[in-house]
């Protein structure tokens, strides 16, 4: 398991722990940059069908950044996470290169 795995379950920890005295929303989007454009991978057509979502980074009112439109899900376990993340993989961008074609 990697970095995040571990982090979002201490995350999940802490919430279970304090859940008498303090409620958390915790959510998860995910993005992929391809080709130099930005999209959802969670929801990548408007409305789940159609074209797909036109996505840019902004700066958001309150300083940093934000990707208006970025689909955001909220979960409340690892298994629920797991099940984003499944879903963005099947949604990512595969390209075939001359490169792969080629390697041993």
């Amino acid at each position: 398991r990697g970095v995040n795995a571990a982090a979002l379950e201490e995350l999940f920890a802490m919430a279970q722990d304090r859940a008498d005295t303090t409620r958390y929303d915790i959510k998860v989007s995910l993005l992929e940059i391809y080709n130099e454009t930005i999209r959802d991978l969670v929801e990548p057509r408007e409305g789940g069908a159609g074209e797909d979502k036109r996505l840019d980074v902004k700066i958001a009112p309150e300083g940093g950044t934000c990707v208006p439109g970025l689909a955001l899900v909220q979960v409340e376990t690892m298994e629920e996470v797991e099940a984003v993340l499944s879903r963005a993989a099947e949604n990512r961008s595969v390209g075939r290169t001359d490169l792969n074609e080629h390697s041993s």
